[in-house]
């Protein structure tokens, strides 16, 4: 289950240059051999068009130096992150789909509204508070301890504490 993703990059995927504090960066996240992999851009290099394999994308913002460590992330970016892995059969990405799920509840972008048990297992259908469409999650049962290990990842990607 462990994906080896990069926080923000200290330099361009592109022109290697190397970003300066409070820089916008434009950060790809690319489906590549069942896992994700990051890329940043510095804005002369940021892709005109969607990167083959892009998942998603967001800009970020190098912090100063000594600033202190950021610790949130645009609602939008974590939701379009939970839409994009909708129907994905990897189990990696449907834990990763699962505890999405469960931060965007707990931000009150999701609101629960039933539990099923099916043939696929134990189904959560959740309302999107956005656009009140229901989304079906399934459950994979992951531990304390997993939920724990993939929040930690999903913060790696998005470069926060989540």
């Amino acid at each position: 289950m462990d994906w080896d993703i990069s926080k923000t990059s200290l330099a361009c995927s592109a022109c290697n240059k190397e970003f300066d504090e409070n820089q916008d960066v434009f950060s790809v996240l690319c489906d590549e051999n069942e896992g994700f992999v990051r890329y940043d851009y510095c804005q002369g290099c940021q892709p005109a068009e969607e990167v083959p394999g892009q998942f998603s994308h967001w800009v970020t913002r190098i912090p100063p130096r000594n600033a202190p460590v950021r610790r949130f992330v645009d609602d939008e970016v974590i939701l379009d992150l939970f839409r994009r892995l909708d129907g994905h059969d990897d189990s990696t990405k449907r834990n990763f789909r699962y505890v999405l799920a469960l931060l965007l509840m707990r931000k009150k972008v999701l609101k629960f509204n039933e539990f099923r048990r099916e043939a696929e297992g134990d189904v959560l259908l959740l309302q999107d508070r956005t656009t009140d469409s229901v989304h079906t999650v399934i459950d994979p049962s992951l531990s304390e301890e997993q939920i724990e290990k993939v929040t930690e990842e999903i913060g790696q990607i998005l470069n926060t504490r989540l």
